[in-house]
């Protein structure tokens, strides 16, 4: 799926989809914080971590695409939709921009519930694997878990709670 709308994010959706790593790394500032959406515990800063970031979360994501890019020269709001596996899920990216187009931050926001929890198990032992075989393993063991337990009880619950 393709967006017609020429926006100050143009380049950083093209290189998404081109799976352009160093292209999407040209787009940030090199003081660049991206806030995640599964912990507020840290936040991933500068190009070298994004990079590492960004390889990791395009080797995961499957059929990403932005649907949707709003906002102004300074702030905008992209949404993409994708899948991890089976799991699909919705995630709005809020794009803080600097004077020279250059993305300062992004704030991530993933519904629903399983498919956070999917992208935590994915990409939680990815991330921690930079530090180490047995801290992967330790992410690996805590959230895997998690996701199985959201994607099996979301059906059934929701069934339950409906209006």
């Amino acid at each position: 799926m393709e967006l017609a709308v020429e926006s100050p994010l143009s380049a950083y959706r093209a290189a998404y989809d081109a799976h352009d790593v160093d292209a999407l790394v040209a787009t940030l500032r090199p003081d660049v914080r991206l806030v995640s959406p599964i912990t507020d515990r840290f936040a991933f800063e500068g190009h070298q971590q994004l990079r590492n970031l960004f390889e990791d979360v395009l080797a995961t994501v499957d059929e990403g695409a932005h649907v949707l890019d709003i906002g102004d020269d300074h702030t905008r709001a992209m949404k993409l939709v994708g899948r991890i596996g089976k799991q699909r899920f919705a995630e709005t990216l809020l794009f803080t921009l600097d004077d020279d187009g250059l993305i300062a931050e992004i704030e991530i926001f993933v519904r629903p519930m399983p498919g956070l929890l999917t992208m935590a198990a994915a990409l939680g032992p990815r991330v921690a694997r930079r530090r180490g075989r047995t801290r992967a393993l330790a992410v690996r063991l805590m959230m895997g878990p998690l996701a199985a337990i959201a994607r099996g009880g979301e059906p059934v619950g929701s069934r339950l709670a409906a209006p």
